[in-house]
């Protein structure tokens, strides 16, 4: 996805982050989830009961895309 420059997201740009998914799952119970269990770097986080991805802490690993029963992670 390219910037078209519209400022519409002035200083939240979200396409400087466009490699790493914006994730808010709430398919597996955290307890349970493999994508958290298999994270190394611990990047995979609850909030709120949802599974999200910190995306100051993942290296682009791909461990938990692989893992998820879902597919919902692709980076």
């Amino acid at each position: 996805m390219k910037c078209l420059n519209c400022k519409i997201c002035e200083d939240n740009c979200q396409l400087e982050k466009v490699d790493i998914p914006s994730l808010f799952c709430m398919n597996c119970q955290p307890s349970e989830a493999p994508c958290l269990k298999e994270c190394p770097n611990n990047a995979i986080e609850v909030l709120g009961g949802a599974i999200t991805i910190n995306q100051e802490k993942c290296d682009k690993c791909k461990k938990c895309e692989s893992v998820c029963p879902i597919s919902a992670i692709k980076i």
